[in-house]
């Protein structure tokens, strides 16, 4: 579960409102199973701990001179979270989630081989300055506007990375379970993959990864996910 703490701005007009998180935000990732929780700030771990007997917590956390009480309650079958500062509830990611989200879907519309420039490699990536990588152009349309908002081009280990990110910030919701997974990995020694026969299976692929992504609830709110797409944060 996620809250934007202040400053949080709204992007665009009528139904093509978005939540921008400009600011900063706190982020509880709860296992349910071994009763394990850990709160993040922003990217910063502020606090780690476990239940493996489980009947909810109630953590302080302090953030820029604000305090803030996270609460894991037992809710029926499973657990309720709130988070609150000067006893006022903050809105979480889904309940600030923006009107009109439905305007909006992500397609995957061209792939191309490129070349693998030195200041483009990603941390763990196999992939080596020269070598050949598939880039998948993302193109965020705008069904009332009707024309593409913004457009990106990634690579499929980004994908990846951005499914997990999203996995991180859902896993302490009901809605985890329910986040559709990017393609899998196929092996390179039995898989062209430069291909154009393996290219636009893979595109394919991503882009109904992408068609449902653009559907969950509240994941115009996923930190990342906007510079992900290529919308202009200033």
């Amino acid at each position: 579960m996620l809250w934007p703490l202040h400053p949080v701005r709204e992007v665009g007009t009528g139904n093509s409102r978005r939540i921008s998180l400009t600011g900063d935000y706190l982020m509880i990732y709860h296992d349910t199973v071994d009763g394990s929780r850990v709160i993040m700030v922003n990217d910063k771990e502020v606090h780690r701990s476990k239940k493996p007997m489980d009947n909810g917590s109630e953590h302080e956390i302090e953030h820029n001179g604000t305090t803030y009480i996270v609460k894991i309650k037992v809710h029926f079958f499973g657990f309720k979270y709130t988070c609150t500062t000067g006893g006022k509830a903050l809105k979480s990611h889904l309940e600030r989630a923006a009107v009109g989200q439905d305007d909006l879907t992500f397609n995957v519309t061209e792939v191309q081989v490129e070349h693998l420039m030195g200041s483009e490699q990603q941390e763990g990536s196999s992939a080596k300055p020269g070598e050949k990588v598939g880039m998948y152009k993302i193109e965020v349309h705008s069904k009332q506007a009707g024309c593409v908002t913004s457009t990106s081009v990634k690579r499929y280990n980004e994908f990846v990375k951005f499914y997990q990110t999203i996995r991180m910030m859902y896993a302490s919701t009901h809605l985890a379970r329910n986040i559709p997974p990017p393609p899998g990995k196929s092996l390179k020694i039995a898989t062209n993959h430069y291909s154009p026969e393996f290219l636009e299976a893979r595109r394919v692929k991503l882009n109904e990864f992408m068609n449902r992504i653009s559907a969950f609830p509240g994941v115009m709110s996923v930190p990342g996910l906007q510079q992900f797409l290529g919308f202009d944060m200033v």
